[in-house]
């Protein structure tokens, strides 16, 4: 709780200082093969791992964007989650989603490296799981320092589908918790898989997203709106999409916010359809390609 709260009152403090969007894209026009390449931009889980999304009540905080602004923000996100099954609840004493507005973008994401090297990774996750508590990779620390005008990290968990047996685990904190010796800090024995199939799934527990107003002259909040809630709701990689079938790629342009109105497209509605209504315990491959296939057939009949 110590490492959470220290996560949240950098994010806080940081963000306040800084600052006090619907055009419908279709697929006509775009083959099933760039369509597929559109959804295996989106949907790309790390090698070994699975598609990670929430699993639970999210309740998001807005810092630093203006008071009837915050206001819309809250129902636009609240209104995308819940066409998707996933309840929102504003005003939690402890929030999962944090959306912070600044002019200083560039400060503020390095003071929250120098304060959490680890981006919140490994808060309120399994110890069952080492890789619950490793450093981001180095890809995502250098494109969160890229200059996008929106981005965006998260703390993902890979979590354990039920128990087996019994496990007393000893050994050695991650150094973010204090090192030294952990005795029965999770008790169950943790198989990677069984004849039922995978008994893991990776939940999103927190997430970030800094939006720098400076950025965004000309640029529609509904716009905005509706580009983070695309992030939120997939966690995609933070870079350039190449395609304008996904908001993804047509809101934000070789690093630049366009200006006009923007909503999310029918393939990003059928991709976070799919994230949400297939198995999340699915190995990430077979669940890449059979969204890919289901996604594509959908918008090419």
């Amino acid at each position: 709780m110590r490492v959470w709260l220290s996560a949240v009152v950098v994010f806080l403090c940081l963000a306040s200082s800084g600052a006090h969007a619907q055009e419908h894209l279709v697929v006509k026009g775009y083959s099933s093969d760039q369509t597929s390449h559109a959804v295996e931009e989106i949907v790309q889980p790390r090698t070994d791992r699975q598609i990670a999304r929430w699993n639970q009540m999210v309740c998001p905080q807005f810092v630093g964007f203006p008071a009837d602004v915050e206001r819309q923000f809250e129902a636009h996100l609240e209104d995308r989650f819940a066409r998707y099954g996933i309840p929102v609840k504003a005003h939690c004493p402890i929030p999962q989603l944090f959306i912070l507005a600044t002019v200083h973008e560039n400060d503020l994401i390095d003071h929250i490296l120098e304060r959490d090297p680890y981006l919140m990774q490994g808060i309120d996750v399994s110890a069952a799981f080492a890789d619950n508590f490793r450093l981001p990779p180095a890809d995502v620390r250098h494109a969160i320092r890229q200059d996008y005008p929106v981005r965006w990290f998260s703390d993902v968990g890979i979590e354990y589908n039920g128990q087996t047996g019994t496990h007393l685990l000893n050994g050695n904190l991650p150094p973010r918790f204090g090192g030294g010796r952990a005795t029965a800090l999770y008790i169950g024995e943790i198989p990677m898989t069984s004849f039922l199939g995978a008994i893991r799934h990776e939940d999103i527990k927190y997430m970030a997203i800094t939006v720098d107003l400076s950025k965004m002259e000309g640029v529609s909040w509904p716009s905005l709106f509706e580009y983070v809630s695309m992030v939120a709701l997939t966690n995609p990689q933070l870079k350039d999409y190449d395609t304008s079938e996904t908001i993804l790629g047509s809101f934000v342009k070789h690093r630049k916010p366009q200006s006009g109105d923007f909503a999310m497209t029918e393939l990003d509605d059928a991709v976070v359809r799919e994230f949400y209504t297939n198995d999340r315990a699915e190995d990430g491959r077979e669940e890449t390609q059979k969204i890919t296939s289901d996604v594509t057939a959908s918008l090419h009949p």
